[in-house]
């Protein structure tokens, strides 16, 4: 009953908040042919500002919500989107008697016994949490995250509010599932309820932590287990000068062209080669400490790629590198971001004149940010749902962007990441790589010869008795049999290979026992041998790439 009251309650003032902006027809209960109309009607490209306003005055769940949708330009259309980005976070601190409540609640012992001295002002307010510098008794200087009081109910609520708000939508009309709404409400209820819990950023500190052991320039402040919990999380203080205050980098003879450089490359790292990355890396994130390295902060907001993703993805800054349209298109083809209905002519045209966009453009003066934002400005368009760990990969890329830009207007983003992007595709081409993971999938397509003899009877026992109905489209029809020459290509290639192996290891192996002084064991058979594997090995792949089935 409790629950129900404050969604009532708070229901009533999000009404009307929406009522007096001009968004009413949210929550209209007539049918939907009001909100289609409304929708319609509505001036989006001057909506933006009043958008933002209302997402700030509805408190931490609705800016969360903005932000998340300013790094989903396939969904938002560009003028709310430049809107979104200015989504102020910052709000009034809390009392410092709340800040020592959620502390004593949370770690068992009031703020005097866990800490020598504890700064009462904050360092640094949003709508999450504060943060507080204090010394533990140790010595060590520390920074301490305390998350604001009863936030955890209130975003449930409002994620309840917002879950039924986007099911109500889905019901009155069709204007809602262009922007799929709730999918997006899905989206924010993850990614906010793991920042609220700061035990999932400890866990994510510690992890970055460890990747950056080798990278001599790159700082990750360290977590204090023992004084952290769910909502309070205890960092080793890092001293350094925030990107922002420019004049005194130069003061302290911070070379900015080195900073820029080893920002990109850390980012890229993470998103090409570790799969883990920073996903808000805005200035007040990251500090620069003396010889030019670099600290990086708050991992509230983490992305992650998987490996597919990993690799399709460097294939597609290749070919954004390069500024061919092909290989965007089967870039984002790997990447599963092309449906079936899509007028894929079309599309591909849209990708074309995105290219002759930057064409002539100086490669130092080509955004990465701007490109991937066109590319999802074509998928909008076509609507095209981008994955969203791409989204998020999107928003890191454009706001790491900004920050060099600030610190050197000549770097380049694509100078990092090509390098990055053409190593790991060449390791796909290594013959080792090659082989290594066509033999990790023998045991898979041995087990689907296995089981198709049963599998074939089986199927031909409930075509008999009428109970498969086949239809039979092209394109689909066309994909399996590439799959299939696939799959035959594969098993084929491995079966020879492991045909001449044997051959040759009986050869030597019989000419190392027997001994004896043949016409045929004069001859150089090994060596024979092996460039006569040689020459298939190159046949056969030259004729299975050649194909494109492989």
């Amino acid at each position: 009953m409790q629950k129900k009251f404050r969604q009532l309650q708070r229901y009533r003032t999000i009404t009307s908040i929406l009522v007096r902006s001009g968004f009413g027809f949210l929550v209209d209960s007539n049918s939907g042919e009001a909100a289609v109309a409304a929708n319609n009607a509505m001036d989006w490209p001057s909506a933006g500002k009043h958008i933002r306003l209302l997402l700030e005055e509805l408190g931490t769940t609705f800016i969360k919500l903005g932000q998340l949708a300013s790094t989903r330009p396939d969904l938002v259309p560009q003028s709310v989107l430049k809107e979104l980005v200015k989504l102020q976070d910052a709000v009034p601190p809390f009392p410092f008697a709340d800040v020592s409540r959620v502390i004593e609640e949370e770690l068992g012992a009031p703020i005097s016994q866990l800490f020598r001295t504890f700064e009462s002002l904050p360092m640094a307010s949003a709508s999450i949490g504060q943060v507080h510098r204090a010394v533990l008794n140790d010595g060590k200087e520390v920074a301490v995250k305390i998350q604001r009081p009863q936030l955890a109910t209130l975003v449930e609520t409002d994620l309840d509010i917002l879950a039924g708000l986007a099911r109500l939508a889905d019901r009155r009309g069709n204007w809602s599932a262009s922007y799929s709404l709730t999918e997006v409400v899905e989206e924010l209820s993850q990614c906010l309820l793991a920042e609220l819990d700061y035990r999932q950023e400890a866990a994510h500190l510690e992890r970055f932590a460890r990747a950056a052991d080798d990278i001599n320039y790159v700082r990750i402040p360290a977590v204090y287990r023992p004084y952290s919990s769910q909502r309070v999380l205890t960092m080793e203080f890092i001293q350094g000068i925030r990107l922002s205050n420019l004049e005194q980098l130069k003061e302290q003879g911070i070379r900015t062209s080195v900073v820029a450089e080893r920002i990109a490359g850390t980012i890229f790292q993470q998103i090409l080669v570790d799969g883990v990355f920073h996903a808000d890396p805005h200035p007040g994130n990251i500090l620069v400490l003396p010889g030019e390295e670099i600290a990086l902060l708050d991992f509230g907001m983490v992305g992650r790629l998987s490996a597919h993703t990993q690799k399709h993805f460097a294939t597609f800054i290749i070919a954004l590198r390069n500024r061919s349209s092909k290989g965007v298109m089967r870039a984002i083809e790997h990447l599963g971001m092309i449906p079936e209905e899509v007028d894929r002519k079309k599309l591909y045209m849209d990708v074309e004149e995105m290219r002759t966009k930057y064409y002539d453009v100086p490669l130092k003066e080509v955004r990465l940010g701007d490109m991937l934002n066109d590319l999802f400005g074509v998928a909008y368009k076509h609507g095209i749902r981008v994955p969203s760990e791409l989204t998020m990969v999107g928003k890191s890329i454009l706001t790491t962007e900004g920050v060099v830009a600030e610190l050197d207007p000549d770097f380049s983003m694509l100078h990092v990441a090509e390098p990055i992007g053409r190593k790991l595709y060449m390791e796909r081409l290594n013959p080792w790589s090659f082989l290594e993971n066509m033999f990790e999938d023998i045991p898979e397509y041995l087990q689907i010869v296995s089981e198709l003899p049963g599998t074939m009877k089986r199927l031909t026992v409930m075509l008999n008795k009428g109970k498969i109905q086949v239809e039979v489209v092209s394109p689909q029809l066309e994909q399996l049999v590439k799959k299939l020459d696939r799959i035959s290509n594969q098993m084929s290639f491995s079966i020879v290979m492991l045909a001449l192996s044997l051959v040759l290891l009986g050869l030597i192996i019989g000419s190392s026992i027997s001994g004896a002084q043949t016409i045929l064991w004069r001859l150089p058979m090994l060596e024979i041998g092996i460039v006569i594997s040689l020459l298939m090995f190159t046949w056969l792949l030259y004729a299975i790439f050649r194909s494109g089935r492989f």
